[in-house]
């Protein structure tokens, strides 16, 4: 398949805007053992809003990773998730999957804002049902890739002496990484259950939202992590890393204190005011396409959120966000995938990296059957 949606990779590359993340894994389904967790920072503007700006300069950065990882000529797994991945549940008849593909293939404009001939496509049936009138459906994943932003990538990891062993979509990662798999014995009610994930990455955000462990919904936000950060040090005045260590030690209003030993009341009060007001566009952006997916028929309401992500490091933004959602939030831990440690990153380390390790994990996790 083009974009590989049931592969599983042991090298998987994470790009953010801000820094690159490489999870090596070993093994397979719950018994992951994880071989190394390294991150390489990466010169702003290189990519923006999830997609490569200029390739020969990011693929100089990333063959110096690769060169400190030793993984030239190696195969590794990354996802796509930005403005030009197209991601839409369709309802089709049941039909062979050759059939399919050429039904797909036929009808893929009517669902996609982008021209056939200028995109990657494919496919994935989620489940099959069976309507009142007696006639047998199923539900279909389509994604469609702008071939163009898929070509930066592959051009950049090829110059860089990495080998593409498979293209994900952000949010079929996401899923696999933070959702529960729902056994075939689950009841009604658990097997109805929705959930969101908010992915706040140092790029761009992708909003999802499953029903019963299958996607049925993903739209990306034009909202990254490093946002905080950077409004913070503009209205401060001070430099990135030093608004990012506000971030993480004062952070938001909420239940978890902030470390205000080190900080003046006054730094304290214009750290949580002006998070605050950051908080409150994310929070919008979260409520309108909530509001978008539920708007669609037979659409459940999402009854929790997931937070993955660099900014689910924000200290209490996890509060702020259910407050302002109305819904229970909770930050998401893909390392219950993972049953052992042989890496040279601390397991303490690695329990507070975790939200942001999601995508990473997901990209080494197959497709339940």
């Amino acid at each position: 398949m083009a974009l590989g949606l049931s592969k599983a990779g042991q090298i998987a590359l994470d790009i953010g805007a801000s820094s690159m993340l490489v999870l090596q894994v070993s093994g397979s389904g719950a018994r992951l053992k994880l071989r190394s967790c390294d991150e390489w920072p990466l010169t702003e503007g290189l990519v923006v809003d999830g997609e490569i700006v200029d390739v020969d300069l990011f693929a100089r950065e990333l063959k110096g990773f690769v060169a400190h990882l030793k993984l030239r000529g190696k195969p590794v797994h990354i996802a796509v998730g930005n403005q030009k991945v197209i991601v839409r549940n369709i309802d089709m008849p049941e039909m062979t999957e050759e059939e399919l593909r050429g039904a797909i293939e036929f009808q893929a404009q009517d669902y996609i804002p982008i021209p056939v001939d200028e995109v990657v496509l494919d496919f994935q049936v989620l489940g099959k049902h069976v309507t009142m009138e007696g006639v047998s459906r199923q539900e279909v994943l389509l994604v469609a890739a702008q071939k163009t932003m898929i070509s930066m990538f592959t051009a950049a990891l090829r110059q860089a002496g990495l080998k593409v062993a498979g293209i994900d979509v952000t949010s079929m990662a996401l899923v696999r990484a933070l959702i529960p798999a729902t056994s075939f014995l689950a009841d009604g009610e658990e097997s109805s259950v929705c959930r969101a994930i908010a992915d706040i990455s140092s790029s761009v955000s992708t909003l999802v939202v499953t029903g019963g462990g299958v996607l049925k919904f993903t739209r990306v936000i034009n909202f990254s992590s490093d946002r905080f950060a950077r409004v913070l040090g503009e209205e401060l005045g001070i430099p990135n890393d030093d608004a990012q260590g506000l971030v993480q030690r004062i952070g938001l209003v909420g239940p978890a204190a902030a470390e205000d030993d080190v900080y003046s009341e006054e730094v304290l009060t214009q750290t949580q005011h002006r998070l605050g007001e950051v908080a409150a566009e994310l929070s919008d952006e979260i409520r309108r396409s909530l509001h978008y997916y539920q708007s669609q028929p037979v659409a459940v309401p999402a009854t929790e959120l997931i937070l993955s992500g660099r900014g689910a490091l924000v200290k209490n933004l996890d509060a702020n966000l259910s407050e302002a959602l109305n819904m229970p939030v909770k930050a998401g831990n893909p390392m219950v995938h993972v049953a052992e440690n042989a890496s040279k990153t601390p397991d303490s380390d690695l329990a507070y990296m975790a939200p942001y390790l999601s995508v990473a994990i997901g990209l080494s996790l197959p497709e339940e059957d």
